[in-house]
C-alpha cells in the first residue's frame, strides 16, 4: 500500500510541475521583435545596400544569397542571387555600432536597386545620406605597388591548390606576406572556346563540415586590392592577384576562394588549407 501511495504522489507531484510550466510559458512580448525588411535580388545584376555603420559578419539563411562588402568601403553590402527562383530566405546583417538587420529576401527578374538604410535610424544617426565609409588601409598606394612588384618576381609554387571545372583551371601560384597583409596571386586557365567573363571574387572562412538544414554563417574575408581583370579569353591563361588582411585558420574551419563568371555558371572555387597559408613567403 505504502508503494502504491508513493508512486500516486510522484505522479501527482510531476502532473503538477508539467503543468505549471507549460502555463508559466508566455510569449515574447511585441517589442522585443527586429523587423523584417523586404529585399529583393536578381541573378544578372547588383542590389546593393549602404549602412549607416561598418558592416560586419553576415548571416545568410541560404546559400543562394551572394552577399559581400565593397572592397574599400566598410559599409557597403552587395548581394545577388547564385541562382535564379530560389524560395523566400532570410539574411541578418550586424553592423560595428552594435545593430542587426533583418532582411527576407525574395527573388526578382526586375532591375537591382541601392538602398541606403541610414534613414532607418532615429535623430542620433550622424551619417547623411549616400555617404561611405572608407576602410584604413594598412600601406600607402606607393607602398602597395612596390610590394606587388615584389610579389610577382616570386617563383611560382608548382603543388599549390588547383581546381578544374567546365574546361577553366584556377590554381594558387604564389602566396607571401607583409606586415598585416597576405599577397596572393592565382593562374586561370581557360582551356574552352568562350570567353570568360569575371563578375567577382568571393573568400570566406567557415566550417569544413556543415550540418544539412541549418543557417549558414561565414565570416567574409574582404580584399584591399584587387586587379582589375574582367576578362580570360577562349584558350589563354591570365594571372589574378588579391590582397587580404592576414589570418590563419583555426581547426575544423577552411578558406574559400570563389570566382564567379558574369552571366554564367562557371563559378570556380578553391580550398586554400593553413598548410598553404604557414608556407607564406615574407616580402
Amino acid at each position: 500500500m505504502y508503494k502504491n501511495f508513493l508512486l500516486s504522489f510522484l505522479f501527482g507531484a510531476f502532473a503538477v510541475v508539467r503543468s505549471y510550466c507549460q502555463s508559466g510559458s508566455v510569449p515574447l512580448p511585441p517589442f522585443t521583435l527586429i523587423p523584417h525588411y523586404l529585399v529583393t535580388v536578381n541573378f544578372n545584376t547588383t542590389t546593393v545596400l549602404v549602412f549607416p555603420a561598418a558592416v560586419r559578419p553576415v548571416d545568410r539563411g541560404d546559400r543562394d544569397i551572394l552577399a559581400q562588402k565593397q572592397p574599400g568601403v566598410d559599409n557597403v553590402l552587395k548581394l545577388k542571387a547564385a541562382r535564379k527562383d530560389f524560395p523566400v530566405t532570410n539574411l541578418h546583417v550586424f553592423t560595428a555600432d552594435g545593430r542587426i538587420y533583418a532582411f527576407d529576401v525574395v527573388y526578382s527578374d526586375s532591375l537591382a536597386t541601392t538602398r541606403d538604410l541610414s534613414g532607418l535610424l532615429d535623430n542620433r544617426n550622424t551619417f547623411p545620406p549616400g555617404i561611405v565609409q572608407l576602410s584604413g588601409e594598412a600601406f600607402n598606394s606607393a607602398q602597395l605597388t612596390e610590394l606587388l612588384d615584389s610579389f610577382q618576381m616570386l617563383p611560382v609554387h608548382v603543388h599549390g591548390p588547383v581546381n578544374h571545372r567546365d574546361k577553366m583551371i584556377i590554381r594558387l601560384q604564389r602566396i607571401a606576406f607583409a606586415g598585416p597583409l597576405i599577397f596572393v596571386n592565382f593562374r586561370l586557365a581557360n582551356r574552352s572556346n568562350l570567353d570568360y567573363n569575371i563578375d567577382f571574387f568571393r573568400m570566406y572562412i567557415r566550417d569544413r563540415q556543415k550540418a544539412k538544414r541549418t543557417s549558414v554563417q561565414e565570416h567574409e574575408v574582404y580584399p584591399v586590392y584587387s586587379d582589375t581583370l574582367r576578362v580570360i579569353p577562349g584558350r589563354t591563361a591570365v594571372e589574378y592577384t588579391l590582397v587580404i588582411p592576414a589570418f590563419t585558420l583555426t581547426a575544423g574551419k577552411q578558406f574559400l576562394v570563389e570566382a564567379y563568371e558574369k552571366n554564367g555558371g562557371r563559378t570556380l572555387s578553391l580550398d586554400v588549407s593553413n598548410k598553404v597559408l604557414f608556407k607564406a613567403t615574407k616580402l
